[in-house]
């Protein structure tokens, strides 16, 4: 198998919003998929480096979103790994029609973990071996950390981490953490970047509070754990995308 992995799909009611346009949840949801099922379909899947207590943790995305899929729109998503280094791997994914229009693409970074020590841990080489690396990135990724705009955060209500957020490592699947923080997120306002940066773990019985902080072309949600921001979610126009490199 080469470096690209394609998988095609047909955008089912589930995954639509009230414009019967794919959500940017499912957007997500999406490239996590394509990303796991390369792995799995090379042999070093979920199972296979768990039980040599590893797992890759996604640390950020950055996603241009070109148009939204609609409701029974044939799709073809895709990705890659085109870096490894250490304990840090990164992905370059895409979506396109059958016909071959692009519709998002974005870049994925992820940092392998020692589950039983939790701490990172350094790519054996043996999975090192399995992946072929890609050309690289699909564009130039922004700066991975995510800033909030200047000025008081809109707070909102503590939600109570529940266990259909949880994920095989016990704590909130990435997905999740996308769809919480775009609950608090205004109506459309012409976004065609996406920007996430998860920072620390949520499991059950944790608490989070959502933050949204906004200035004319950015909005960012703060899903915090304690005192920490868990995750940040950022929606912004092109223009600014530019200007947060």
């Amino acid at each position: 198998m080469g470096a690209i992995y394609e998988y095609t799909d047909t955008v089912r009611y589930s995954k639509v919003d009230g414009e019967l346009k794919l959500t940017i949840a499912a957007l997500v949801d999406y490239f996590q998929d394509a990303a796991i099922e390369q792995s799995e379909a090379l042999g070093v899947g979920t199972k296979a480096i768990n039980a040599r207590n590893l797992a890759w943790f996604l640390t950020s995305w950055d996603i241009r979103i070109r148009r939204m899929p609609e409701l029974n729109e044939k799709i073809v998503i895709g990705t890659y790994p085109y870096y490894f280094r250490g304990m840090i791997g990164k992905r370059a994914v895409y979506m396109k029609t059958a016909a071959g229009e692009t519709l998002a693409e974005g870049d994925a970074q992820w940092a392998l973990m020692n589950t039983a020590e939790m701490r990172m841990a350094r790519i054996p080489e043996d999975l090192l071996a399995a992946y072929e690396i890609g050309d690289g990135p699909l564009f130039e990724s922004r700066n991975r950390r995510v800033l909030t705009p200047d000025g008081a955060g809109k707070e909102y209500d503590d939600v109570p981490v529940q266990e259909y957020m949880l994920d095989n490592n016990g704590h909130i699947n990435n997905g999740q953490f996308v769809r919480l923080g775009m609950s608090y997120m205004p109506a459309d306002r012409g976004f065609t970047w996406l920007r996430v940066e998860y920072k620390k773990q949520a499991r059950l019985g944790d608490v989070l509070r959502p933050v949204r902080f906004s200035d004319d072309d950015r909005d960012v949600v703060v899903l915090k754990n304690g005192d920490d921001g868990a995750c940040l979610i950022e929606l912004c126009r092109a223009g600014a995308a530019e200007l947060s490199r």
